[in-house]
This record gives structure tokens, sequence and C-alpha cells, in this order.
């Protein structure tokens, strides 16, 4: 049996790796075993690399899915197999009689008062007698036909591949037989290796860094020695059904109930000779990569000379080489590397001295009352750092951790590891709002508000040395330092303003974080009040046509007052007739045409017709004052057109 050991992984930061495995044998078929799960990524991407004249012939795989299981494994086995073999010739052997040969009918199971239940197969022989033969008594059943024999190895072999479902044989087939070095590449799901720092501190300004990364073997093979290639790029991945048959719906013609035929009458000889087809020789693996451009293959780039593609440079001696392009650094491991199934290694990638400052740094929201120790790292190991979790250590012993995010190279980030219990921090915050000004911008009247937000810090250093502190306070949309009251230096990030303070041993002091920020709000001329039209009159920046057509909208709206006033008047008037008339009509109602009564219902009517009358008028005045209202809106909208 052919086994192919793995010599090279390669491991992206998005849970996929390239896997290499290398056999030297003779035959002309091996098997390559695949998780089920990988069969996809394996066809789809799979590169078979032969030394020698013997070249690849095909890759084959099973698809066969319409075969079920019938044979029942875990509890009637013997009845499954009867159950195949019903209606076929076998040949019997029981305790007391050999070779019984006959048709096996079926079997039943037989119901006993005193024993448990028993099995019983039933064998019809030559001479057409039925026998009743008890499992207790069977020695063996032999199928005679080859169809049925078939159809058990089928089955059996069915049964083999349930019990280990997740694995599929993968038969490369090579032109021949013989002695031959056969690589095989693939793409295969693999855990993303993840990043883990350790930082150590020698002195005041300096820090050892260290890159180590965990690497997981979830595959069906060891690593046994292999070389290790680890990528931080996002090659685009995906997944795509390759290996299951693709079955496309054609439409169906019904056949025709009758067909007529002619005879054909050849009116010339046709050539019978098969015609020779030129000879093809059968696809051969491609030729060997050098292993210079093994890496140009593992960040995707083209077989260029490596010169001429990266800044290369063998940053560490003794663990990994580092390539560097602006999509993705790759690190080789120098060693090789033992990892087995179901294992996960640590990995060291790199180690270099790298420049530090000692700081402490609060935030509120992290602790209220001190500040975290960290240092201040600068980045000059020549590549980008992946996110991680980083670990430190004074003076070798552990101090703290952090999370270090992604640093780009020549970068700086802080890394606050340990509670600073030697300053004692309060702070408070006091806000503001203050109008500091109003403007006619188009058609609004504009009130302009500063809104501030004040720090206020006490900072007690109980230790005998000098401290420095950068202290966050979290910064709000469009707020910024206000540099006239800043005393200090002060810088500016995605949340924060950082303000650094030096503090001397023994000492408490107070410092201010102002903030401050201008908002606005803006009403429309049209309907602001005639208290906020005088403000904007009084406006010194304001041009003379400006003026004029802020006067000639209050003497508009003057009128428009008036106006109102009018239309009240007359419509609490007109309310007043019409309740008059109605009463009057109910009154009319009641009254007959004759006597003293006739001569009242004379009056009422005459008295209603004159209320009619003036309710008319006043209905016209109305309109007319409503008409004035809207043309008075028109011009006040025209006129602010030309502001």
């Amino acid at each position: 049996m052919v086994v192919f050991e793995v010599n090279e992984v390669t491991l992206y930061k998005m849970g996929i790796g390239w896997l290499s495995s290398q056999a030297s044998f003779k035959d002309k078929e091996v098997s390559f075993p695949v998780l089920v799960k990988n069969q996809d990524d394996f066809l789809k991407t799979f590169h078979v690399d032969v030394t020698g004249d013997i070249m690849l012939s095909s890759i084959a795989f099973d698809t066969e899915e319409s075969k079920d299981l019938e044979i029942d494994h875990d509890r009637d086995a013997l009845t499954s197999i009867i159950n195949i073999l019903s209606g076929s010739r076998v040949t019997v052997d029981t305790k007391d009689e050999k070779n019984i040969e006959g048709k096996l009918i079926g079997y039943q199971i037989m119901d006993a008062c005193e024993e448990a239940s028993r099995l019983e197969i039933i064998l019809m022989t030559d001479d057409y007698k039925i026998h009743h033969i008890s499992s207790n008594d069977l020695q063996n059943i032999l199928p005679q036909e080859e169809f049925f024999k078939k159809t058990i190895l089928e089955q059996i072999d069915l049964l083999s591949k349930s019990k280990k479902e997740n694995v599929k044989n993968i038969k490369i087939n090579f032109t021949d037989e013989g002695e031959k070095d056969v690589t095989i590449s693939y793409l295969s799901e693999l855990p993303a290796w993840l990043s883990s720092y350790r930082i150590y501190n020698i002195d005041d300004k300096n820090a050892v860094f260290e890159l180590w990364s965990l690497v997981t073997n979830n595959s069906q093979q060891d690593w046994i020695d292999a070389k290790i290639h680890l990528i931080t790029g996002l090659p685009l991945s995906f997944r795509y059904d390759i290996s299951s048959p693709w079955i496309i719906d054609r439409p169906f013609v019904q056949r025709p109930k009758q067909m007529g035929i002619n005879v054909m009458t050849p009116e010339a000889d046709y050539d019978m000779k098969p015609k020779v087809m030129p000879s093809t020789a059968p696809g051969r693996g491609a030729a060997r990569m050098k292993s210079a451009k093994k890496m140009d293959r593992l960040v995707g780039l083209a077989e260029e000379p490596v010169a001429e593609l990266y800044d290369y440079a063998a940053v560490s001696e003794d663990s990994a080489e580092v390539i560097t392009t602006t999509e993705s650094i790759a690190f080789s491991l120098k060693q090789l590397v033992t990892i087995k199934k179901g294992e996960s290694a640590l990995l060291l990638l790199h180690s270099a001295k790298i420049p530090k400052e000692t700081i402490n740094i609060y935030n509120q929201h992290q602790h209220a009352t001190h500040p975290f120790k960290a240092i201040e790292v600068e980045n000059t190991v020549g590549y980008g750092w992946e996110a991680g979790p980083v670990t430190l250590y004074e003076k070798g012993i552990y101090a703290g951790e952090s999370m270090l995010p992604r640093v780009t190279k020549g970068d700086k980030q802080i890394l606050p590891y340990l509670v600073e219990q030697d300053i004692m921090i309060k702070q408070e915050e006091f806000t503001t709002t203050k109008k500091i000004g109003i403007s006619l911008s188009n058609q609004y009247y504009v009130e302009t508000y500063l809104n501030t937000k004040t720090f206020k810090l006490e900072l007690d250093n109980k230790s005998d040395e000098e401290k420095v502190v950068i202290a966050e306070v979290p910064k709000q949309y469009g707020y910024k330092i206000n540099k006239k009251k800043m005393k200090l230096d002060s810088t500016e990030t995605a949340n924060f303003f950082r303000t650094k303070i030096t503090l001397e041993p023994k000492t408490t002091i107070k410092v201010e974080v102002p903030t401050e920020r201008k908002t606005s709000e803006s009403v429309s001329i049209a309907s602001i009040s005639d208290e906020y039209l005088d403000e904007l009159l009084k406006l010194e920046t304001l041009k003379a046509n400006q003026i004029s057509i802020l006067k000639k909208i209050k003497q508009l709206r003057k009128e428009k007052y008036k106006i109102n006033e009018q239309v009240d008047s007359e419509q609490s008037n007109l309310n007043r007739i019409d309740n008059e008339y109605q009463r009057i009509t109910e009154s009319i109602k009641v009254l007959t045409s004759e006597g003293d009564e006739a001569k009242t219902r004379s009056k009422y009517v005459e008295r209603m017709n004159n209320l009619f009358e003036t309710m008319e008028e006043k209905r016209k005045l109305l309109e007319k004052q409503q008409t004035r209202l809207d043309e008075i809106d028109e011009e006040i909208y025209k006129i602010l057109d030309d502001l």
C-alpha cells in the first residue's frame, strides 16, 4: 500500500491550507485519501508533479450515489444477507448434512413456548422439497450465481465505506508501472493560524519582541518533518460542487407511432477503412517547481525571479524567512516541523529588538480611579503585525497581557497590561451651552450656540518616581480641543482626546481638558416672530438691500396682522348674525298666517331677509380679506427669493 507523506504545508489566515504530499512507488494506480468535506476543493485545485518518463493518466473517484446499504450491520446482518440472496441458487451446509443445493426462498422467525425465538431459513431443493433449516444448525451459505456474489461484495464495500464515510479514496492512474516520485498538492479546509506575541522588557528604551503562531492539524494525515509556510494574505477562495454528476434536464420528444423508412441506394462507394487518428500523448504532470519559485505560488504571484518581486530579507537567522509584499507576508520556517493529526503546535516565527517607552494610560471607562501601566512600542521589524494577544514580561517574570491590533510597519502602538496602583485619578465632567450669535442665511434666521464640555482631572502620584500619564477623555461628534485654554500637549484619536501629563514624585496636580463645538438652529424667516425679525434688523453685517427686504417683510406682516384682526372680528359678527337668523327661522315655523301671528310672522320674515343680506355682504368681505392674506404670503415668499 502506497502512503503519501505530507512534506509541505502552507496555511492562510482565512481557514484554508495548501498541502503537498510525496511518495515513491512503482504501481500504475494508487489511492489517495481525501476527507469527503475537502473532496471538491481537492478536485478543483489539485496539482500532480511526476518525475521521470512516466506520466499522469487520469484521476478517478467514486460518484455512485444510487446504491443503498441493505446490510443491517448493527442487529440483523444474517437476515439482511438472506433477503439479498432470496430467489438465488445457493449451497447450504448444516451440522448434519453438507452441500444441500437449492433455491433460497427466505426466512421466518419461529416462536417457541419455552425458548427464545429462533430463525429458520426456507430452502427448496431440486426435487421441489421445502426444507426448514434452523439458524442453530446452519453452518454456511454459498451463493452459486455470479450476480448475487457481486451484489454481496458491493454491499460489503458499501458497508466498509459507511464505516469510514468521512474519507474518500481518489484513484490516481499513471501511464505505466515503474519507479517514480510523485508530489500531490491541493487546497484543503484547515484552521486559520493564529498570531501570538511575547514582549520582554530589557531596559527603559528597548524590548525583545517575539512572534509565535498557533498551528492546528485537523487533516487526516500526520505532518512529519514538513516544511511550514504561514501566509497573512487573503486570497479569494470558495466552495464549489465539482464532484457530483451534473445532470442536465432535456426536453422529452414523443416518438412517432408509425415510421416509414425509405430504402437508400448508395450513389458511390464508401471508404470503410478506419481512419488513423494522430497519436496524442496523455497529459503529464507539470514540471517540478524550483524551491525559489514555490514561494511565488504561495503568495499568488507569477513565476518570476524572487529578487525582482520581493523586498526579501532574512529577518531571523534561527526561525523563519520573511517575504513581504504589498498584499501579504509569508513566513517560511527554516526548520522542519512535525505536527500529528489532531494536534496543535506553537511555532516561533521571529525574534527582534524593538524600541519602547513605558507610560501610564488612563481611561475612566476602563478603570475609574487608576491608570494602566503600558508600553508604547514601535514596529521596526519590517512587516506589519497581525492582530493577536501579547504577553509582557518584566525581569523574566509575567507582568500582564494585552491585545495587539493590526499594526503596520513603522507605526507605534500603546499596549496597557497592568493596573498602576501608585497613581490615583479623579475625573469630573462639566457642560455648558451659550448662544453666541445670530445671522441671516438665505431665507433662514440662524442662531449659533457654543457647547463646551470640560474634563477636570485630579492626579495623585503616591510613588517616589516620576510618572508619565496619558489621559484619555471621550471624544463626541463635532467637539475639538480648545487650544487657547489647553495648557498641555494633546493628540486626537478616532474615539479619544489624549493628554500627556508628567507627575513629579509625591505630588498632586489638577488638569483641565476643555473641548467645544459650535451648533446652529435655523428657522425660515417666513415663520419667525417679530422679535427675531427685529434682532436680524439690528445686525451690522446686513447689506442695504437685505435691510430693505426685511423691512418690507415686516410691513407686509403688519398688514397681515391687521387683516387677521379684521377677519376675526367679521367672523365673530357673522357667527352672531347666523345664530340670530337660525333663531328667527325656528320662530317662523310655529307662527300661523292669521291675526296677530300673521303680523309678527311678517316682521320676522323682513328681519330674516335683512340678516341674510348682511351675512352675504360679510361673507364676500371675508373672502376678499382671505384673498389678500394669500397674496401677502406669496409676496413674502417672492421677496425672500431676493435675499
